[in-house]
């Protein structure tokens, strides 16, 4: 008997010990929330709002196409069922490893930590970045959730809760709302706009409506899915384009989306038009690269209203299905189909001008075409006004080969400048003028000044180009529609807007500078002419919340030095000879961008520790008073490098003379500050947290400076003046630097009008 109650204990049934270990299991489910108290569960609820803050960042960069309610509402639901679900799992998991902590609130915790690492990292945060900026949001959010939950056990906690919170949400709101109204930059600048004098211009302010009437409507398809302007509500039916031979792959979602594909792409677009007869100068302007779903053809409805009221017709085309989509991608070879449907818009717009009934019919200028594009936009405009380097094959294109149909005029708004089909657009007589901030988030290289740099002129030809940097100006804020940051959320919270110019305030200088250069170019004004060649001369009419920096040819530039036809330092393309004295160094170099890439030109680098100069003998010596009737003027391009000098020595603005010396030995000599002070390079700080400024997005705001050239223009009647034998044959021009140290680089150096 003895032997039969010690035996079970010896060998267990297998059935026994099954259902021993499914009740510990069972137990172990239990009680997986034994240590989570009311502070523990008050922190999971800090956890879920914070994660619901995150993951709504998240769906503002995500657009779905079914408007920002629903996105947030969907985003915020399906983020909350799975935090639940994955918190419960994680209390099961520690439960059963017998972890004595609080399990369900580290579910949350764990959770809310990798969905912010994730967001951030698929933001390009980098992994380092990301695990920092998510552990320490995270952090906040259990510790915020702890607190109140312990803030609200009484009366006065609950007052001081609510004091706490306010105190959180103003301080967010200062972090997230920076001021705006210009940065140190535009300060110095204001401070030293008044060294010299500029021309006066007696004419209206060419960012203010002019004198016509206009009627707005819209042309396209017929048949949008998404808008009705270019559907039901379209004045004009337009013709679908195939670019099946530039797209090979259009994604099905993109399809569902806009209801057409590669085949059919619409011809839309939106028109002021002025009243009268006409013809009138067409102006088409197109967006970049923006989320599909978030459209920007409309961005541009204050440039559009403004040159209509001067009398010319202004489009706004839609190229919204070539833009980026988290869910559908980009279309392969969007920058070539940008380009190329542009000039599909200007064939459509010859054949509604050839159409009676029509708001176009015998009313458009083919003659004067001006094109402006922002961003890819701006990319796009050059190459469509280049087209026979991508297109000369294109059969369908032919009704452009004609002399009825000429691009005169191309602006570009911060553009990008990618290398298509290893060829970048080349621009001969055609008008280019393009405006670039240094605040840019997205472009932060000035590219534009390498199509600037690309552009050349005839002499003689009546051409011009023109380039405007400003120190506050970012890259969204030129279209209305793309908001205030240049990354869409999360990156987009963490770009600083301390000092930026408004959104007003930027689009207001790109009202007067378009407008200004399109009368000149287009209506054949001179009046705006001193504008582009010095900023200062528009001073009542632009903003002063930014610094500008300008640079200016025409084609009555005669050229002394453009540095591009060797690498010998002493000779100059007319026979003449170039020398130095008492400089530290100068060099021909390659003219560099903000992260050191080839600008497509060459300079010559001028580096000194004081008092010296650098001279250019010309082979051709030319005469002072003929040159000074006709109202020339020495011309150059400078850009301040003092940001590059050796450790230790501050930023400076150097002190320049100009000396010519005549052919019988006479030196005449001017101050450049009379004219033109040379300005401090601009500093960009571009993150609101200082150690993610040269980490972030590969290290793409590694460098906060960028070298810009100014052009700088003296008057030979001046110095004309200083002496009283007229005849005078100039063959000596030097640059004198007083004091030091300092470092420039110069360019472009002749005699214009």
């Amino acid at each position: 008997m003895d032997l039969e109650l010690i035996q079970p204990q010896l060998q267990p049934e297998p059935e026994s010990r099954g259902k021993r270990l499914l009740g510990w299991i069972r137990y172990r489910l239990a009680s997986r929330l034994e240590y989570d108290g009311p502070l523990s569960r008050a922190g999971a609820a800090g956890l879920l709002l914070f994660g619901s803050a995150a993951i709504t960042t998240a769906a503002l960069g995500m657009p779905t196409g079914f408007g920002t309610a629903v996105d947030i509402g969907a985003f915020v639901l399906a983020n909350a069922l799975a935090l639940l679900l994955a918190s419960q799992l994680v209390a099961v998991l520690l439960s059963l490893m017998l972890v004595p902590v609080p399990r369900l609130f580290a579910g949350f915790l764990l959770y809310v930590g990798f969905e912010c690492y994730y967001i951030l990292y698929y933001s390009d945060f980098e992994i380092l970045n990301s695990v920092i900026c998510a552990t320490i949001f995270t952090v906040i959010g259990a510790i915020a959730g702890v607190l109140t939950g312990w803030f609200s056990r009484s009366r006065i906690r609950i007052l001081s809760g609510i004091i706490l919170a306010a105190m959180a949400v103003s301080g967010t709101s200062v972090w997230l709302m920076e001021p705006f109204g210009g940065g140190e930059a535009a300060a110095a600048f204001a401070d030293a706009e008044d060294a010299g004098a500029a021309a006066i211009i007696d004419a209206d302010n060419p960012g203010k409506p002019g004198e016509y009437s206009y009627n707005f409507f819209t042309y396209g398809s017929g048949t949008d899915k998404q808008r009705s302007g270019y559907g039901e509500d379209a004045e004009l039916i337009s013709k679908t384009v195939d670019a099946s031979d530039y797209i090979k792959h259009w994604y099905w979602m993109k399809e569902k989306f806009w209801g057409f594909d590669e085949v059919s792409l619409p011809v839309n677009g939106r028109v002021w038009m002025p009243e009268g007869d006409g013809p009138f100068p067409l102006v088409l302007m197109v967006h970049g690269n923006h989320l599909m779903e978030d459209f920007s053809d409309a961005g541009y409805d204050y440039l559009g209203k403004l040159l209509a009221s001067r009398g010319y017709i202004a489009i706004s085309v839609d190229e919204n299905f070539l833009n980026y989509s988290t869910w559908s991608g980009i279309p392969d070879n969007d920058f070539k189909v940008r380009a190329w449907l542009l000039l599909k818009h200007i064939q459509q717009i010859q054949a509604f001008s050839q159409t009676p009934d029509t708001a176009f019919y015998n009313r458009v200028d083919f003659s004067n075409v001006a094109l402006i594009g922002h961003s890819r936009g701006g990319q796009a405009v050059a190459m469509a006004a280049d087209r026979d380097a991508w297109f000369a094959g294109d059969r369908m294109l032919d009704s452009l080969n004609n002399d009825q149909v000429k691009i005169q005029t191309v602006i570009a708004l911060a553009p990008t400048d990618k290398s298509i089909d290893n060829k970048t657009a080349k621009l001969k007589d055609v008008n280019y003028l393009v405006l670039q901030g240094a605040r840019d988030g997205d472009v932060n290289d000035f590219y534009g000044d390498r199509q600037y740099i690309r552009t050349s002129l005839t002499p003689d030809s009546g051409y011009r180009k023109a380039s405007v940097y400003l120190s506050e100006a970012n890259h969204s804020r030129f279209n209305t529609e793309w908001g205030t940051m240049d990354e869409r959320p999360p990156g987009g919270l963490f770009l600083s807007q301390r000092g930026m110019m408004s959104a007003a305030d930027q689009r207001q200088a790109a009202e007067v500078y378009v407008s200004a250069f399109l009368e000149t170019t287009l209506h054949r004004q001179t009046d705006y002419i001193p504008l582009l060649q010095d900023y200062r001369a528009g001073l009542d009419w632009l903003p002063g919340s930014t610094a500008y920096v300008t640079r200016y040819e025409d084609s009555s530039f005669d050229t002394i030095a453009r540095y591009d036809e060797d690498r010998n330092k002493t000779t100059l393309p007319q026979g003449g000879k170039l020398e130095a004295d008492n400089l530290k160094s100068w060099e021909e170099m390659d003219v560099k961008d903000r992260d050191n890439n080839n600008k497509g030109t060459v300079g010559v680098q001028i580096e000194w520790k004081d008092e010296s100069s650098y001279s250019l003998n010309l082979g051709q010596p030319f005469s002072l008073a003929a040159e000074a009737d006709a109202n020339r003027m020495l011309a150059f391009s400078l850009a301040n490098l003092s940001s590059k000098l050796d450790p230790g020595h501050q930023e400076t603005s150097p002190q320049i003379q100009i000396e010519l010396t005549t052919t019988d030995g006479d030196h005449l000599v001017l101050p450049l500050d009379q004219y033109m002070s040379v300005q401090k390079p601009y500093r960009t700080t571009y993150t609101i947290i200082p150690w993610l400024e040269k980490t972030i997005k590969s290290g793409k705001y590694k460098h906060d400076t960028e070298p810009v050239f100014q052009t700088f223009r003296v008057p030979l009647h001046d110095f004309a003046q200083a002496v009283s034998k007229k005849e005078l044959a100039i063959s000596q021009i030097t640059f004198r630097f007083i004091g030091g140290p300092g470092k420039i680089m110069l360019d472009d150096i002749g005699l214009s009008n």
